[in-house]
């Protein structure tokens, strides 16, 4: 299924492999929402992901300011293709 994962600003790299990791391993596609203060650290790892081979939309990056945080937050939470 489909992983929504939101990550903290600390540690971003830390959090967002500690997420991200598990859930591919476990062949889920993925949906991250990094925090609005470390957006670059996620699409970092979203491109070495892609130059490392993951297939295109299996690890997806959706950023947000601090203002549609809230909105974006909510609508990983409760759509019902997000199964994790």
């Amino acid at each position: 299924g489909v992983c929504g994962l939101i990550t903290p600003w600390n540690f971003p790299i830390a959090m967002i492999t500690r997420k991200v990791g598990p859930a591919l391993a476990a062949g889920c596609t993925t949906v991250l929402k990094p925090s609005e203060l470390t957006p670059l650290t996620a699409i970092a790892l979203q491109e070495l992901a892609k130059r490392a081979g993951v297939p295109e939309g299996v690890f997806e990056v959706v950023t947000s300011d601090r203002d549609s945080t809230p909105e974006v937050g909510y609508e990983m939470c409760t759509n019902p293709i997000v199964r994790k």
